[in-house]
């Protein structure tokens, strides 16, 4: 009886065990369903060694370095980063509490996985307060993004360029600025998505209807002159938006649909984190087409030099990895030039976003001085060493 009793309790303490095991395991692969701020989804990497073991752990460790830089993006306030420290390996461990894998695949030598990293809050602030870092965990209320093609005459889901891809690939949902990332109706009207385009309160209050009454940003992609042109219309969690950028293909459609999605999604987040620290709305002058005409009145200061938004999204073109190191060092050492951001990179490119409060021409005068050209190529600035 006694053995028996033994091995009830043994059943039930594996039982509990394995329950507990579960419990975690859910609560890391599905923790970013419900959005966490402290949960970086959807890492991708893909890493070399000299065996499938080396490589999965030296992934891994991509993978959680990638995620807290990413997740500092989201906290600490843009004029902050800048100047934030490079944390050693074992400070990202500690921080980390798991790891969720989504999908993987390895060879001999090869390790290719998405990741989905999960902090630890108090080591996370804890951190903070060793370094001190200031922070904010202020998110913005949840928004539907709506991403379309338009190819020619017609408009499309984007499927076939990768631009709804894209837009799903990215961790919308552990955001300061949360969304949810709609599909198109069959009977969508390419009319409409101009009209809305071009401004028109009638065909954005169409589409409004049409796919609910939160905020909306319809997210029109557009293949023209080996460019993929991106525009945001609609309305985030801060206001109305409108919002251009041109990005080179370079012969890869579906590279550079992600690339204008990160920078989209960057600005968005931007404009959020701009509001909140007590700061206007920033604006898109420097890279919106067709902006809206100012009505003069009283009191209206008088025309002056082109104002660069708060906001600075520029494509920065480089040589390889030791010439971006030293391009993006330099930049952080330029006065005035702060909380600058790496929306996405590429071999020879990368998407930049920083804050810069002043006309063009001081900006310009800036970056010349420290050995830099800024350029408006057919409505995108393109930064690069002279």
């Amino acid at each position: 009886m006694r053995f028996r009793r033994l091995e009830l309790l043994a059943r039930r303490l594996s039982l509990l065990v394995l329950l507990g095991a579960l419990a975690l395991g859910a609560s890391l692969s599905g923790a970013h369903a419900a959005g966490n701020l402290y949960v970086v989804a959807k890492i991708t990497v893909d890493t070399t060694a000299k065996d499938a073991v080396t490589a999965r752990d030296q992934g891994i460790a991509e993978a959680e370095a990638r995620a807290l830089k990413i997740l500092l993006a989201r906290l600490v306030p843009l004029n902050i980063q800048g100047q934030l420290p490079e944390f050693t390996k074992e400070e990202i461990e500690e921080a980390v509490l798991g790891v969720a894998v989504r999908k993987e695949r390895t060879s001999t030598t090869r390790y290719i996985g998405t990741l989905d990293v999960r902090f630890n809050e108090a080591m996370v602030k804890q951190l903070f307060v060793n370094y001190a870092i200031p922070y904010s965990e202020d998110r913005a209320a949840s928004i539907s993004i709506l991403p379309v093609m338009l190819t020619g005459d017609g408009v499309t889901d984007g499927g076939k360029e990768g631009w709804r891809t894209a837009w799903e690939d990215l961790d919308l949902e552990d955001s300061v600025t949360p969304a949810t990332v709609l599909r198109p109706r069959s009977d969508l009207d390419v009319a409409v998505v101009k009209g809305a385009l071009a401004g028109d309160p009638d065909a954005l209050n169409t589409m409004q209807s049409d796919y609910g009454y939160g905020g909306l940003v319809i997210a029109v992609g557009e293949i023209k002159d080996d460019k993929f042109t991106t525009r945001l219309v609609g309305e985030d969690a801060v206001g109305a938006i409108s919002f251009s950028r041109s990005d080179p293909i370079n012969g890869n459609v579906s590279q550079a649909a992600r690339e204008a999605a990160a920078a989209s999604l960057a600005l968005l987040e931007n404009r959020w984190k701009v509001t909140q620290s007590g700061g206007p709305v920033p604006a898109q002058a420097a890279y919106e087409q067709n902006p809206p005409a100012q009505k003069p009145g009283a009191g209206q200061e008088p025309a002056g030099p082109k104002v660069v938004p708060r906001n600075v999204v520029a494509l920065v073109e480089f040589s390889g990895l030791r010439d971006w190191q030293r391009i993006r060092s330099r930049l952080t050492q330029i006065a005035g030039l702060q909380g600058l951001e790496v929306n996405s990179l590429s071999a020879r490119s990368a998407s930049i976003t920083f804050d810069f409060t002043g006309a063009l021409d001081r900006l310009q005068t800036a970056l010349g001085q420290n050995g830099f050209a800024l350029d408006d190529r057919n409505g995108t600035f393109v930064l690069r060493s002279q």
